[in-house]
């Protein structure tokens, strides 16, 4: 850092009226109670810069652009030196900001534009373009390990946006994919493409949002043919811009897009959720149902309790599983894929004995998955389908808690619930409840469940649906009868007031 040295001698004076007596040049340490009061004279105005930062241009050139100017620093002591810091909002109101030290050239408060150009991608955008962006600075006089704040803790200096027009973009990345269907020569069928989806939902931005995915349905007996085009090559029909796939493994569940690859191919049978990663040309196939069935025994699909999904990624739900399970994708049991143990990977268990976790798999290998807890439980199951991995809680205890109890797990404070045979449904009668409440297992917050009203039924009784981990639940406050219902999704909570 440089040292500013516009000073005046009145500078001079503040130091010497706040030490105590001494002979120069080795003076004790001060006895100023309040270090700030220190620089309560100093006056420092700043300037913005009225061009735009070309921050592209500056690199070219090896220079830091200036991001403001000092126009006046008075009453600043010799023996500190000034440091400024540039704040880089995401909005006018600074909602999320990333702090850079700027390095004073002259008057000048200047910044590698390359940190520059990282902040605002790190608070605003990746996407190159020019910004209004949102900055202020905090002065600080620094000596030795001291570094106080001009003007208070929350003092800042030049609020205001400042234009700066980010790095030029090293790959274009669009906000709209395709899937193109091709035959096994990989010639597009244009008029079938269809759009991925972001992510992040509809509007996203792909350059800070390069994830797209696209449920197809399940492919004929010779697979699936396809490449991927962005909006502007699908729009022009350029087959030459099209990314295809080099594969990793030989069902096509993997692999990395490029321009010079061949066309994909999807073997596996069952509908497919393909997601690409734009920013690291990869591609990943994974298997998409809008259901899993957990089979035990004798269970069938019209009583199994089934595992739901809103992303064909991550599936849960309860179900009840007596010693031993599978996952089926369909109504038929039989039918494959059966994602059972793998047979290479032994289970974890819990210290208590209520959980697992282990990782599914579709070889002939593969067996039935043996509970944690034997005999006919219900569980919290936890499957994420593309990386295979389950985790499963036994539900061993059902509970109402909340403000009535003073949210207390202690056993002799809650009324547990009673299943039916099926534990499907689980029923108490003349519970305290309210004005909040949730369910939990176990006397434990491991698995619970909350959510939201939702009216009342024919009798007059208030519903609820709730789902795993939902909000607190509120009610008038009373007695009432509780009865919990599994069988349907979202599952659903019934009080009844006594």
């Amino acid at each position: 850092m440089k040292k500013i040295k516009l000073f005046s001698a009145l500078a001079l004076t503040v130091v010497m009226a706040s030490c105590d007596d001494f002979d120069l040049p080795n003076p004790p340490g001060q006895s100023n109670s309040d270090p700030e009061a220190y620089f309560a004279n100093t006056d420092l105005a700043l300037a913005p810069v009225s061009e735009t930062l070309q921050l592209t241009a500056a690199t070219e050139a090896n220079q830091f652009v200036t991001v403001a100017n000092i126009t006046k620093l008075e009453n600043f002591p010799a023996d500190y030196t000034l440091e400024v810091d540039m704040e880089v909002g995401s909005d006018a109101q600074f909602s999320k900001t990333t702090t850079l030290t700027t390095t004073i050239d002259g008057d000048a408060l200047t910044l590698d534009p390359s940190i520059l150009n990282g902040a605002i991608q790190s608070v605003i955008s990746k996407a190159p373009g020019t910004y209004e962006v949102n900055s202020r600075f905090v002065a600080y006089a620094a000596k030795d390990n001291t570094r106080l704040r001009l003007g208070g803790i929350n003092n800042y200096y030049l609020t205001e946006a400042i234009d700066v027009k980010t790095y030029d973009a090293e790959k274009v990345i669009e906000n709209m994919y395709y899937v193109v269907p091709c035959d096994a020569n990989g010639t597009p069928n244009w008029n079938a493409a269809m759009a991925m989806n972001n992510t992040a939902g509809e509007g996203a931005i792909g350059y800070d949002h390069p994830e797209f995915t696209l449920k197809i349905e399940s492919p004929d007996p010779d697979g699936y043919y396809f490449k991927i085009g962005a909006q502007s090559v699908v729009t022009a029909k350029d087959a030459s811009q099209l990314l295809g796939v080099n594969l990793s493994d030989e069902q096509g569940m993997t692999g990395k897009l490029g321009a010079s690859y061949g066309v994909g191919h999807v073997i596996i049978t069952g509908d497919v959720l393909l997601t690409i990663n734009v920013e690291e040309d990869s591609y990943a196939a994974s298997y998409a149902f809008s259901l899993l069935y957990p089979y035990s025994g004798s269970l069938n699909a019209n009583t199994v309790m089934k595992l739901y999904t809103d992303n064909y990624v991550n599936y849960s739900g309860v179900c009840a599983i007596n010693n031993q399970w599978f996952l089926g994708a369909s109504e038929d049991k039989k039918q494959a894929p059966l994602f059972k143990q793998d047979a290479e990977n032994e289970p974890e268990i819990s210290e208590d004995g209520l959980s697992m976790n282990g990782l599914l798999s579709t070889a002939s290998d593969a067996a039935q998955i043996k509970t944690p807890v034997k005999g006919n439980t219900l569980y919290w199951v936890d499957v994420n389908l593309p990386q295979l991995t389950y985790s499963m809680t036994a539900i061993q205890t059902l509970s109402v808690i909340g403000s009535a109890n003073d949210w207390s797990n202690d056993e002799d404070k809650v009324v547990d619930l009673t299943p039916s045979k099926d534990f499907k449904t689980w029923t108490a009668t003349d519970i305290k409840v309210g004005p909040e409440f949730k369910l939990n297992a176990n006397h434990a917050w491991d698995v619970d469940f909350g959510g939201e009203a939702a009216g009342t039924d024919s009798e007059g009784n208030l519903v609820f649906n709730v789902t795993m981990k939902g909000s607190n639940l509120t009610v008038e406050e009373g007695t009432y009868d509780v009865t919990v219902n599994f069988s349907t999704f979202p599952y659903v909570v019934t009080l009844k007031k006594k």
